[in-house]
């Protein structure tokens, strides 16, 4: 691997670069120090290269850890919280994550990384364990163009403000996810790897199990008659379905794919229920794309969360305000619903 003087690969554009002038990288499990000190400026030197590709101003830091489960419950938010970090499991594990810090008033973003996932950046550039680090390095670094843009679009929002119930937590907990993953997979679309096979089996995989657990959920609320649970459970159940079409679409719209390139998906939306969601979530990222970091309001992130509680009444679970600024959760009985 070739570098620039300044130690920038020199497979990234001679462009200025936006990462701070200095920021911390932490590796941690490496078996000698000379290789994690060699590793963590590998590290350095590609995110100041991506940098020239992303707005990598509010970075706070990297951490490379292989034991990725403990390097998130480490992570500083810089805030009083209860909430800990932690690896998605299930079907998806997750190996990366990006969340936002926040830094002497400031929002930022700190990336931590599985180092069993980004090692291959040792290899050399032509390696497939190479490309999929890189692509993934890259897809964390578009996480952290994508929150500085929201910030500073909305400042005061993230990190710094709270949803007003339960309700509008959940509603802006889908919102997010689902715009930052589009938003990643379609600015690191051509970098490395490109993943989108990935992002159709999980995909896909969604589609068949995710009515299936949320009819479950609501069976179960049945028995235990608690409102908050059944909402978090089916929420949660359709919110992820959201997700991985938000990963898929991104991918989908960066690198100019269409239904007619992907067959199995193309065949497995034909008649499904959710084949009109996956347009509409289409449609609204593209919106938000066309608008990115120049948006007057959230009027657009909002139609996200509509379509989260189109998705949530058509299985079975709505949500009113109440004349007293209450939530009431509606669970009316379908025979798919039914306990027997």
């Amino acid at each position: 691997m070739e570098e620039n003087e300044d130690n920038t690969p020199n497979e990234f554009p001679i462009a200025p670069q936006t990462a701070p002038e200095s920021f911390s990288v932490s590796v941690w499990g490496f078996d000698t120090a000379d290789r994690a000190s060699r590793y963590a400026e590998i590290i350095g030197a590609y995110v100041r290269g991506l940098s020239s590709l992303f707005d990598l101003s509010s970075l706070d830091g990297i951490t490379i850890a292989f034991d990725y489960r403990q390097a998130l419950l480490d992570v500083d938010l810089g805030i009083p919280t209860t909430r800990q970090l932690a690896p998605s499991d299930g079907n998806v594990v997750g190996v990366a994550i990006t969340p936002s810090v926040l830094r002497e008033g400031k929002v930022k973003s700190h990336i931590v990384l599985n180092a069993a996932y980004v090692i291959g950046l040792e290899d050399s550039p032509s390696g497939d364990h190479f490309n999929f680090a890189l692509h993934l390095l890259a897809h964390e670094c578009a996480h952290v163009d994508a929150t500085h843009h929201f910030d500073r679009a909305f400042p005061g929002m993230l990190l710094q403000s709270s949803a007003s119930d339960v309700y509008q937590a959940l509603r802006w907990r889908i919102i997010q996810v689902c715009w930052d993953e589009y938003a990643a997979t379609y600015l690191s679309k051509d970098i490395g790897r490109n993943p989108v096979r990935d992002y159709e089996e999980t995909f896909l995989l969604a589609l068949e199990e995710t009515r299936k657990a949320a009819n479950n959920a609501i069976r179960l609320y049945r028995w235990h008659a608690d409102a908050p649970r059944v909402l978090e459970e089916v929420y949660g159940a359709y919110g992820n379905l959201m997700k991985f079409a938000c990963y898929f679409l991104g991918n989908m719209a960066g690198t100019g794919v269409g239904l007619d390139d992907l067959p199995n998906t193309r065949a497995a939306l034909e008649d499904h229920w959710f084949a009109p969601y996956f347009a509409r979530l289409d449609d609204i990222c593209r919106r938000l794309g066309e608008d990115y970091g120049a948006w007057s309001d959230q009027k657009t992130f909002e139609e996200l969360g509509d379509c989260a509680d189109a998705i949530a009444a058509e299985g079975g679970i709505i949500v009113r305000h109440t004349a007293a600024g209450g939530v009431y959760v509606d669970v009316p009985f379908s025979q798919p619903t039914m306990p027997f």
